[in-house]
């Protein structure tokens, strides 16, 4: 009978022979051997010594003890581990075992002794190739991947670093990796993720984490300047100061305002929204393109200074969510503005609306070193005249955190290609001039900026050099390391800084902020389309953090604001977005054995995934209300659902209401005081379904212990002490988004109550406006009710 296998006649060594050989070798034990060891005879012996050296030979027993244990710990492992297996979790990869040079150079031996070369050359063999006619390019296979949501323009080096997912239409950033360590390369120093929010914390209290909000959409309208003015007289909220004041016009400082449906006022809430005007100046018809080789003296009179000075162009920055339904409100606010006009002998008036979700790229940067990160990762062009911006760039070094610039403050600049500079160097802060104020005024001149002007942003949407003929110039140079000089052909990039202060806004131009809370103060860089990595890698390579949705959402929580659309109650996206996570929590907790969940039924917990908003404010929605339609139309017909009280002046507002008579005629007479400023007609509206449909949010501080955490529920406390639990009739609101706030150490969160309610408990007790009412919370799977403090946003 034959053998069941032929011999190998190549002489290799079979699979299971070589992993006998490797045992073999790890069971070895080294001993210490004489080199000047000789036989003799056993005659020339002598008596052992009366003495010994200890040092020698304590030496000798521990290298022996000591290489047994090392052959006991690799025959282990040489049995039942690899060689990457023993390395800590943030060095292995997947590909490590087909690839010797990803690990260590002390274990690239043993690695290069585990691969079989014979099974990987067999599996190149067994891949099929496609054809010559059917191969894709890399850039057509990775727009293959975007035909239901969009990548950003960083996407390839936040996946490789990020916890990603699909939201709003784009694929973003969900969950932040740690920080890369200067001495390590990329890929040997990332973790799967990173549950601490503290670093991320840290760094934008004391240093600068990076957020890419590029995904946030702009809409363009142009028009005239008294035309603009009332559509956005339209759809803006009318609490407050007005995104048409002189101060915003002028374009020196942007607005932020609540965008609503066409004249629907207080209904119909959309989004949040920044407004940006278009700067106007005398000498910006003298202003020359810097947009680098391909900018002509056409572009000269396209660009930010072709209009006059009634033609205006405004932005409105808002979420991607909102971008739809905003749209809409904004043509429906044009037609009936037009009509208007049409009616008034001006059938000649325009106005144009413009999508410009991907004609930029937007950076965050929130912390007190962010103005030393922008100042050196970017070089401003020399050839730009405007001594009052090279003023600011020389004071922006110094700058110790933005907080000391004015709110809101625009600056338009022209830098180098910052890749020309790579890598940067964080400026440094002068210590002896430290003591000098940053008085530097927000001016319409020191706004001006060439990426107003589409045909600027067209020529510079592709680089004109790549990254390796930047290297090709770089390794040309004497001295290695040194920035490239930038030449005549190079790209002078056009950017727009904005002071970004986490905060509540002033509810008039000369009212101090009341709120004494911890404030998170930046800038937000707007480059034009094509550049985010050239900008993105010079402004996270000196160390700034890179945060991702959560860590937004988390700078929110610490300031005290509300995130949109999670904490937006009573809104169309508000309420979509608690229905998704409730809808998620929901499943969860039916994937749970009943033994491991709780059990909402036995704590008298009503609706513990979902707020049940129309519950608590005690209104009946009519599913045959169509959206869209003005506060005025069907009034008599439609009752009220619950909406969001949400503006600038509410608290003042909600103070009025707690010394009138009738708090339902006082809100009803402020709504239609403020619609009456901007030309709107009243509304009739039974007072009484206007404050039973007033919902607000408020600030919730823990007393002592305990964390408020999501769909935590707020009860009314009938008494000071507390003594009793309320009963579920007395829920009064729910935490939105709540946890423990690092910046306070106590537990704190954002969270919505019905007005009418909060009124009603107001008068049972004092109300003490220096720290707020007192109320009871509970989480939805707890038994324990504890104290805690509300106050208004």
């Amino acid at each position: 009978m034959g053998t069941k296998r032929p011999l190998d006649s190549s002489g290799e060594q079979t699979g299971r022979e070589r992993k006998r050989q490797k045992i073999k070798d790890a069971r070895e034990i080294q001993t210490v051997l004489s080199s000047s060891a000789t036989v003799v005879p056993a005659s020339a012996l002598k008596p052992l010594p009366s003495s010994i050296d200890v040092v020698k030979f304590v030496e000798a027993r521990a290298f022996e003890i000591t290489s047994m244990q090392t052959a006991m710990k690799t025959t282990k492992n040489a049995a039942s581990s690899r060689v990457w297996q023993s390395l800590p979790r943030h060095l292995r990869r997947r590909a490590a075992s087909h690839n010797s040079r990803r690990v260590p150079v002390r274990l690239r031996e043993k690695a290069k002794k585990e691969m079989d070369p014979a099974k990987r050359k067999l599996l190149k063999a067994l891949i099929a190739k496609a054809g010559k006619y059917k191969r894709l390019t890399r850039t057509e296979t990775l727009q293959k991947r975007q035909r239901n949501k969009r990548w950003l323009e960083t996407h390839i080096w936040h996946a490789k670093r990020m916890k990603m997912e699909n939201i709003w239409g784009y694929r973003l950033v969900s969950h932040l990796l740690p920080r890369i360590p200067a001495c390590v390369e990329p890929n040997e120093a990332l973790h799967p993720t990173e549950r601490s929010m503290r670093p991320s914390h840290r760094a934008a209290v004391h240093g600068c984490i990076l957020h890419d909000s590029s995904y946030m959409a702009i809409i363009e309208l142009k028009g005239e300047l008294l035309v603009l003015k009332r559509v956005l007289l339209r759809v803006c909220g009318p609490l407050g100061i007005s995104a048409t004041a002189a101060r915003f016009t002028n374009g020196s400082r942007i607005c932020y305002a609540e965008m609503y449906e066409d004249a629907s006022y207080p209904f119909g809430f959309i989004s949040p929204v920044q407004v940006i005007w278009e700067p106007r100046t005398s000498s910006s018809k003298h202003t020359k393109p810097t947009g680098g080789p391909k900018s002509t003296e056409t572009e000269t009179q396209q660009g930010s200074q072709k209009t006059t000075d009634d033609n205006r162009r405004i932005w409105l920055r808002l979420h991607p969510m909102s971008y739809e339904k905003a749209s809409r409100a904004l043509t429906n606010a044009v037609m009936s503005v037009l009509e208007l006009e049409r009616l008034a002998g001006n059938p000649s008036v325009a106005v144009e609306i413009a999508d410009l979700r991907d004609h930029f790229c937007c950076f965050d940067l929130i912390g007190p070193k962010s103005s030393q990160v922008i100042h050196g990762a970017l070089v401003l062009d020399k050839l730009q005249n405007e001594e009052q911006k090279k003023h600011f760039w020389s004071r922006l070094a110094t700058l110790r955190t933005p907080a000391g610039c004015s709110r809101g403050m625009i600056i338009g600049l022209h830098v180098h290609d910052p890749r020309l500079t790579f890598p940067p160097k964080n400026a440094q802060i002068d210590e002896q001039n430290e003591q000098q104020l940053f008085v530097i005024t927000p001016t319409p001149a020191l706004a001006t900026s060439q990426l107003w002007s589409e045909q600027v942003r067209t020529n510079l949407q592709k680089p004109r050099f790549t990254k390796q003929d930047l290297d090709g110039r770089r390794s040309k140079q004497l001295v290695p390391g040194t920035p490239l000089v930038p030449l005549r052909q190079d790209d002078r990039v056009p950017l727009l800084m904005m002071q970004r202060s986490l905060e509540p806004p002033a509810s008039t131009a000369l009212e101090e902020h009341e709120y004494n809370g911890p404030v998170m103060h930046g800038w937000t860089v707007i480059t034009p389309f094509g550049w985010g990595m050239a900008f993105l890698s010079s402004l996270i390579f000196t160390g700034s953090r890179v945060g991702g949705l959560r860590e937004v959402k988390s700078q929110a929580l610490e300031s005290g604001m509300p995130h949109f659309p999670d904490d937006f109650s009573g809104t169309l996206f508000g309420d979509e977005s608690q229905q998704g996570r409730g809808m998620a929590a929901k499943a969860k907790w039916d994937r749970t054995p009943p033994a491991k969940r709780p059990s909402y039924t036995s704590l008298g917990t009503i609706s513990p995934f979902s707020p049940d908003w129309v519950g608590i404010c005690g209104v009946t929605a009519d599913p045959t209300r169509e959206e869209g339609f003005a506060g005025t139309q069907r009034a008599n017909k439609t009752p009220v659902k619950p909406w969001l009280f949400y503006g600038q002046n509410t608290k003042s507002i909600v103070v009025e209401l707690i010394a009138a008579e009738d708090p339902s005629v006082t809100l009803l007479d402020s709504l239609n005081s403020a619609r009456g400023i901007r030309e709107l007609p009243k509304l009739e509206l039974a007072a009484s379904d206007v404050l039973k449909g007033a919902l607000i949010l408020v600030r919730v501080e823990m007393i002592d212990r305990g964390v408020p955490t999501d769909m935590s529920i707020i009860y009314g406390l009938e008494t000071t002490d507390g003594a009793s639990n309320p009963s579920p009739n007395e829920i009064v609101g729910y935490i939105t988004s709540g946890g423990m706030s690092l910046s306070r150490g106590k537990g704190f969160g954002i969270g919505t109550i019905s007005l009418a309610k909060l009124l009603t408990f107001i008068k049972r007790q004092e109300y003490r406006t220096h720290r707020g009412l007192t109320l009871l919370i509970r989480e939805s799977h707890g038994e324990i009710f504890r104290k805690a403090l509300i106050e208004i946003v």
